[in-house]
C-alpha cells in the first residue's frame, strides 16, 4: 500500500509542477499560449450565451413586452463581440512572427 501513495505523491508533486508552470506562462504578458487561451475562452463565452439565449431561464421573463427580450439581446450582442474581439486576436497573433 506504501507504493500506491508514493506514486500518488510523485503525480500529485509532478501535476503541481506543470500547472505552476502553466500559470506562468499564461500570465506572460506576450505568451502565445495566453493569446491563444484567451482566443479559445472567447468563444466559450460566445458558446455559453448562445446556450444562454436559448435556454428558457431568463433574468427579465418574456412575457413582459419588449422588456422580457432584453437580456435575450444583451447576451446576443456580448456573444458577437466576445467572436469579433477574438477574431482579431487571431489575426493579430497571425501576424505576429514565430520565435
Amino acid at each position: 500500500m506504501s507504493g500506491f501513495f508514493d506514486t500518488l505523491q510523485t503525480a500529485c508533486i509532478c501535476l503541481t509542477i506543470l500547472a505552476v508552470g502553466f500559470l506562468i506562462l499564461l500570465a506572460m504578458p506576450q505568451s502565445r499560449l495566453r493569446s491563444v487561451c484567451l482566443e479559445i475562452g472567447k468563444y466559450l463565452l460566445a458558446f455559453i450565451l448562445g446556450l444562454l439565449i436559448i435556454s428558457p431561464v431568463d433574468v427579465i421573463p418574456d412575457i413582459v413586452p419588449f422588456v422580457g427580450l432584453g437580456d435575450d439581446l444583451t447576451y446576443l450582442l456580448a456573444a458577437i463581440s466576445a467572436v469579433t474581439s477574438a477574431r482579431k486576436e487571431h489575426q493579430l497573433r497571425k501576424q505576429l512572427p514565430r520565435r
